[in-house]
């Protein structure tokens, strides 16, 4: 009884969040994803989040693992539109801490008042720094939270304000995880004369690990319900990977309700303490394709 008491009053916390919020968001770079093995596969990761992109989907993740890690991305898409991720995590007995820098940016703007060349260029930037800590209640129970900084800025126009990630995580016996999150919950300043408003996303996830002994590795499935605030249905995003020795990786994902993107893949290999991860998500509409690399520096 005690274990459903947090997950039920989140529940119906983010439903009314999500409610209210209704309605077009800004800062959509909020909702682009980190990490590469996540975004490989189909971002069904609020449950096996076992690296510092816990920070994005699930701040009480970060108790699965108990070692000290870093993470650095780099991801390219359409236009000269680039993220960069920088995070950081560790544990000290029951807690677990994480730090992450989630910048995108969108270079070679053109500015044109009248028909013919432009008359310059600039440059439009968004990020979030945030700071994490998850407590371990239980070992089948953990929650966490996420505290964001936010920043964008447009031309000469500059905005901040804060934002705040929970969630809690549910670890079986019998390999089988259950997590919620709830993301994006907080407010900025005005961005000329009109502030944005923050992408409130609430993601319900399982995954399952089943151990593979003839190749010394093991398969993950997973699966995440994601529902934002603008949108009217939610989203269901499905992930699986195979590893083998766990030295080499493949993954795939797929996501349900989405214009422009549906199918994800993704590769990574690990020797010693480095892992890289690579992540190719086609986009739709001629609006090309994102590639995502990760390195991940573990200190076991």
């Amino acid at each position: 009884m005690r274990i459903l008491i947090l997950p039920t009053f989140l529940l119906f916390f983010v439903q009314s969040i999500l409610a209210q919020g209704a309605g077009q968001t800004g800062l959509a770079f909020l909702k682009l994803g980190i990490g590469s093995r996540a975004l490989a596969m189909g971002e069904a990761y609020s449950a096996d989040a076992s690296d510092p992109s816990a920070v994005y989907y699930n701040p009480a993740s970060l108790s699965l693992s108990k070692s000290t890690q870093i993470m650095l991305m780099h991801r390219e898409w359409i236009q000269d539109t680039k993220t960069e991720f920088l995070g950081a995590q560790s544990a000290v007995d029951r807690f677990a801490y994480g730090i992450g820098i989630n910048s995108t940016s969108v270079d070679n703007i053109e500015v044109r008042e009248v028909p013919g060349p432009p008359e310059a260029t600039f440059s439009a930037r968004n990020v979030a720094m945030g700071i994490s800590a998850a407590y371990e209640i239980y070992p089948s129970l953990s929650i966490g939270v996420t505290g964001n900084f936010l920043y964008e800025k447009m031309l000469v126009n500059e905005a901040s304000g804060y934002g705040l990630n929970f969630g809690a995580l549910y670890q079986m016996p019998s390999n089988v995880r259950f997590a919620m999150s709830v993301s994006n919950l907080g407010s900025m300043s005005e961005l000329d004369q009109a502030s944005s408003k923050l992408p409130a996303t609430l993601r319900l996830g399982a995954s399952y690990h089943t151990p593979l002994e003839a190749i010394e590795g093991d398969a993950t499935t997973s699966v995440d319900v994601v529902s934002v605030s603008e949108d009217n249905t939610p989203h269901i995003h499905f992930g699986g990977e195979l590893s083998y020795k766990e030295t080499f990786a493949i993954r795939a994902g797929y996501q349900t309700g989405y214009e422009t993107k549906n199918f994800s893949a993704g590769f990574g290999v690990r020797y010693g303490m480095f892992q890289l991860d690579y992540a190719f998500v086609p986009v739709q509409l001629d609006l090309g394709s994102t590639h995502t690399f990760s390195l991940g520096i573990n200190f076991r």
